[in-house]
């Protein structure tokens, strides 16, 4: 158990709320977790508290310790009464520099400076049930798991069904529709992979929507035992060592193409799920905590006493803010 400094988790919620939410099970409960404040805030705090750590969820923004909140709960943090005496760290998900964090948690490497930008990993998908081991090597159903709006359109087509069809493989596209806290996720079956062969992960082509995403797909494959066909992302090249971590694809057309190599050729579908095996110890769940304990038990309290940053502290937050959007524009580099 660590902790001599407080470390809080923000969310924006009554107190009747946060009691339950700090009840919940994340492998059970993994439906409530599908929103980015819910997978960044309300996971780490569960997965840290079970694994026996002090840590607290609040809904209002206390005015001291280490205090963790999802950077589109930016405007709720810059509200509240003596913030700013708090080391105020944001996970910024997908979203915008948040400007009143001293620290941000990135989930892509391509934005970590090792110092005011720390990188974690995603957590792999909750309550995750993998591949059947009985299914062998036989490829039959491929899936898609994950919001209906970065699924590229061509995979969404009458055609790429028929393609599959006419190979004998079915298309499971595990796709609900994004809407926020509203998001239908009960007919979701994103941590089933039992009868899953193949994953298929590509977004629509549109410029920078990747940038900031990250791993997780790839991660969950390997959890999984599945092989996947990825699109070109920096986070999944990130991670690749070989072909065997994943088969990279950037069209329907080329998507096609790989499930043929896979059917056909000897052995390279087992290659992919032992190599995928080897790899997720890395990512996975106990891994992750591994890496939350060192940041915020570790690292962050002797951030929070460098004598440089807290006399920055003690500067009116909006006054701090400022400096850092000029200092963003000053490197050439505007927020993002």
């Amino acid at each position: 158990m660590s902790g001599a400094v407080a470390v809080r988790f923000f969310l924006p919620e009554p107190p009747a709320e946060i009691a339950r939410l700090a009840r919940l099970d994340p492998d059970r409960d993994w439906r409530e977790l599908v929103t980015g404040d819910r997978a960044w805030i309300l996971q780490t705090f569960l997965r840290l508290s079970r694994a026996g750590e002090r840590v607290e969820l609040v809904g209002a923004v206390p005015d001291g310790g280490v205090v963790l909140f999802h950077a589109k709960h930016e405007r709720h943090v810059r509200r509240a009464p003596g913030a700013g005496r708090a080391l105020l760290v944001a996970c910024r998900a997908d979203n915008r520099q948040a400007l009143a964090a001293e620290i941000e948690i990135v989930q892509n490497r391509q934005f970590e400076d090792g110092r005011s930008r720390l990188f974690v990993p995603h957590w792999p998908q909750p309550g995750l049930l993998p591949r059947e081991q009985a299914r062998g090597d036989r490829i039959e159903r491929v899936a898609y798991k994950g919001f209906a709006a970065n699924l590229h359109p061509d995979l969404g087509a009458p055609e790429w069904r028929a393609s599959l069809a006419a190979r004998g493989l079915v298309w499971e596209a595990d796709a609900p529709v994004f809407a926020g806290a509203s998001t239908p996720t009960a007919e979701a079956r994103w941590a089933d992979f039992r009868e899953v062969d193949v994953v298929i992960a590509l977004r629509p082509v549109e410029p920078g929507t990747a940038r900031s995403k990250p791993a997780t797909k790839l991660v969950n494959s390997w959890l999984a035992g599945v092989p996947a066909l990825l699109g070109p992302e920096p986070a999944f090249r990130e991670l690749r060592r070989t072909e065997h971590d994943y088969l990279e694809v950037e069209t329907a057309a080329a998507a096609l193409a790989a499930l043929d190599r896979l059917r056909g050729e000897p052995g390279l579908f087992r290659a992919m799920v032992e190599n995928g095996r080897r790899r997720a110890v890395d990512y996975d769940f106990a891994a992750v905590t591994g890496l939350w304990r060192e940041l915020l038990f570790a690292r962050l309290p002797g951030l929070a006493a460098d004598p440089a940053r807290a006399r920055r502290r003690r500067l009116p937050l909006g006054l701090r803010r400022l400096g850092r959007l000029l200092g963003r524009w000053a490197s050439g580099r505007p927020p993002r």
